[in-house]
């Protein structure tokens, strides 16, 4: 089973870690933790090489290092030799020619010298591996000074070489006569193996795309007795099939146990001869070949011929850094999932979910992780019953390892393409629950919030968040709705929080919630209410709903608020300066919807907005309150004819508060303020408290008046 160890997990989480400075290499790793967190650290990003150069006491202990997909300056060289590394292996190097110099070869690299600088363990080092695609343009006879250097080398590695008469393949065979691994994986120019049956304990031969131009050079493998693990794949010239050249070569190795000719061109008849003439062979990789659905008994045939041969496809082709097979695996995985599920068992479509979440997980290529992340937007078995189902408990995890892999996705481009993906997973888990199905509450959750987010930093894929967003409050609602919430803080937080993002997304489904919401707060035990007043900003979000559903012609909505607003008054203590604001927000919510006559017992309103008017005189007010929105809202107020006595004095007291603001108030603003202060005076409809208020507001204006003018 694809699963990594804990192991595994310890080193990722130590590795990311670091890698964003989270925290400091102060600690001492052994070897094994030293080799493995270094490996990691190097894969999330080649330059964290620059971290070697100041942790290298911490990392004493490391003593392999794979700098293949790292660009390494002259320092890195150098600091090399402060660690006792008996594997080593390079990626580009011709950067550095000009600080090591070839004396014959002006544009050439003094690889000796390069390796005297940076190896510390001369007699220890084991292995030695080239990997850039760069022309390598090494000292003339460097095979021969470097098994000098490195007396003890067993494992050699030299990826995009080009052979020529000056510089043979022979070299190396006559130089490392006891090499136990040999990689020349994309070799140019290599006309012959001959003297390779020297290299009488070479266990491991790797050439991946390596064509030979005369079939039968292959001849002398069958002279390699030790000869285990054989290496010819990525052969994609249809004129070349090296496993027929094998054969034609008459080669036979007694002791192979390992083939991997994937994407060769081999036929099913020529593979099963090559395994009758190979009775020690016990695996063979033929992905990406003819034979991709091939069955041989005497065999672990590594292809697509079956879900678990598939699955050990994809784990060899993840282990051995093989994206081009890894890739294929999942299309091959995915197109199962799409076409063919209903003729898997649940165990073998539990496989292919266990692989693709190790792809998320383990992989960091960019391609192979939107690769697996499409595979579960595409494919339709993840939109069925079954596995809504049968792998229910399983799906939240799954959609956290595919948002977390979106989320380390390098490239823009690549990010931005997934998106819709990511949503797509998303509105499939909303719509299955819409069919009654039930997942724990957290997934919701987990998907409300990151959709929110997701618009927000790509903003083409609003409509579609929108659409998930409205189908996932609906489902909030109903569960809230039928669900003894009233003295539950958090679950009546949630609800607000519901509200406030349906009002805009599925008015109808705000409606509903704030029918429950009513019920809820109505029930509610002061204790409650006072954390909603205090720690949540019920008061905020009720004042932001009224102001975007105030032109509504849906009178149902500012109902419910107004039984909220007149519930949540009762606890409200206006001489509190920390609960001050929060007074004057229900205040004008409330003389807003006397004023539109949306407050069912209007007297009760009526009384309340008195009790706090009296608590209120002008010194209790901060100036500047009235803003250019208040102005609309005071004048819907002072004009409508179901405002009471309680809110015409509201607002002449929240209008009081900008006469003495400088500069704030403009001239027609001040001849609205007193000509509606003097309609209200003299209007004998209001009660004499509520002319004198006009009264004391006209008095003031006409003191500043005075002063202005003296």
């Amino acid at each position: 089973m694809l699963l990594p160890s804990l192991f595994q997990l310890a080193v990722k989480s130590v590795a990311e870690q670091i890698h964003d400075d989270n925290i400091p290499i102060d600690f001492n790793l052994d070897i094994e933790s030293s080799n493995a967190v270094v490996r990691e650290l190097l894969e999330l990003d080649p330059k964290n090489i620059e971290k070697l150069k100041n942790c290298k006491n911490q990392l004493s202990t490391l003593t392999e290092l794979d700098l293949k997909k790292c660009k390494i300056d002259v320092e890195g060289i150098l600091n090399l030799k402060n660690f006792k590394l008996n594997s080593l292996e390079f990626g580009d190097l011709y950067h550095l020619k000009t600080e090591f110099p070839d004396p014959s070869n002006s544009s050439g690299i003094n690889i000796v010298s390069l390796l005297e600088s940076a190896v510390n363990t001369q007699e220890m080092m084991i292995h030695l591996g080239f990997s850039g695609e760069e022309d390598k343009r090494y000292l003339i006879g460097w095979e021969e000074k470097v098994s000098k250097l490195l007396p003890s080398l067993q494992s050699i590695k030299i990826n995009f070489d080009t052979f020529c008469h000056k510089h043979k393949l022979s070299n190396i065979y006559n130089s490392f006569p006891n090499l136990r691994i040999l990689d020349i994986s994309f070799a140019k120019g290599l006309s012959t193996l001959e003297g390779i049956k020297n290299l009488e304990h070479l266990q491991k031969l790797i050439m991946r795309n390596v064509e030979l131009k005369d079939i039968y050079e292959y001849k002398e493998l069958s002279e390699l007795k030790n000869l285990n693990v054989l290496d010819v794949s990525n052969c994609d010239n249809a004129c070349f099939r090296v496993i027929r050249s094998l054969l034609n070569s008459n080669v036979q190795m007694k002791n192979l146990e390992f083939l991997d000719c994937s994407m060769t061109f081999v036929k099913d008849y020529e593979l099963k001869e090559f395994v009758k003439r190979h009775p020690s062979l016990k695996t063979v990789v033929a992905m990406i070949t003819e034979c991709n659905n091939s069955y041989i008994p005497t065999i672990d045939l590594l292809n697509y011929n079956s879900p678990s041969s598939t699955v050990k496809s994809l784990e060899y082709a993840i282990k051995n850094d093989r994206e081009d097979l890894t890739r294929n695996c999942i299309l091959i995985i995915a197109e199962k999932l799409n076409t063919n599920h209903d003729q898997l068992n649940d165990s073998e479509i539990s496989e292919f979910l266990n692989a693709l979440c190790y792809v998320l997980i383990d992989t960091k290529d960019v391609r192979t992780k939107y690769q697996a992340i499409a595979c579960f937007a595409r494919s339709s078995f993840f939109e069925t019953k079954r596995f809504f189902n049968s792998f229910r408990l399983e799906i939240p995890g799954i959609v956290e390892f595919i948002f977390q892999s979106w989320e380390h996705l390098k490239f823009s481009e690549t990010k931005i393409s997934a998106v819709p993906l990511i949503l797509t997973i998303f509105k499939r888990i909303v719509d299955s629950l819409r069919f009654g199905r039930i997942f724990q509450d957290g997934l919701l959750n987990f998907i409300t919030e990151k959709t929110e987010e997701l618009p927000y930093q790509y903003p083409e894929n609003m409509e579609y968040a929108t659409l998930i967003l409205t189908g996932a409050n609906q489902l909030m609602s109903l569960k809230h709705t039928h669900k003894t919430v009233s003295n539950n803080k958090k679950e009546i937080e949630e609800l607000f929080d519901v509200a406030h993002r349906l009002i805009n997304l599925d008015p109808s489904s705000y409606q509903q919630t704030m029918n429950g919401l009513v019920t809820h707060i109505n029930q509610a035990s002061k204790k409650t209410l006072k954390h909603l007043v205090s720690n949540f900003q019920a008061v905020q979000k009720c004042y932001e709903q009224f102001m975007i559903i105030s032109e509504s012609p849906t009178k149902d909505s500012q109902k419910n608020l107004s039984k909220i607003v007149l519930r949540l008054m009762t606890i409200l203590n206006p001489i509190d300066p920390n609960e001050k604001t929060k007074a004057l927000m229900s205040c004008s919510i409330l003389s807003l919807l006397l004023a539109k006559n949306l407050v069912e017992n209007r007297g009760y309103a009526n009384t309340l907005l008195e009790q706090f008017n009296n608590f209120w005189v002008q010194t209790n007010l901060p100036n500047g309150l009235l803003t250019s929105e208040k102005y609309v809202e005071l004048n819907t107020i002072f004009t409508s004819e179901y405002s009471t006595d309680g809110s015409i004095c509201f607002g002449l007291k929240l209008m009081s508060t900008s006469i003495n603001t400088e500069g704030f108030v403009t001239n027609e603003n001040w001849n609205w303020m007193r000509e509606t202060s003097e309609r209200i005076q003299n209007n004998e409809k209001w009660m004499w408290n509520t002319r004198e208020s006009a009264s004391s507001v006209l008095n003031e204006m006409s003191t500043i008046e005075k002063e202005s003018i003296s």
